[in-house]
């Protein structure tokens, strides 16, 4: 399995607390909400599709 990174976050006191709303009403850790939200951005500029092509170039 892959080794897990860390990264930490500055949010405004405004943006932990949709955070904090998000995760609760989810059922979910902010940790969590946090990859959910960075891979529908992603998905949303195509760099998902993008990253797999080229590693698949890559490893071809």
């Amino acid at each position: 399995m892959a080794r897990k990174c860390i990264v930490k976050v500055v949010l405004s006191k405004e943006q932990k607390d949709i955070l904090c709303e998000l995760a609760r009403r989810l059922g979910t850790s902010e940790s969590e909400m946090l990859r959910t939200a960075l891979m529908d951005y992603a998905k949303d500029l195509s760099m998902v599709k993008e990253t797999v092509h080229r590693e698949r170039k890559l490893y071809a």
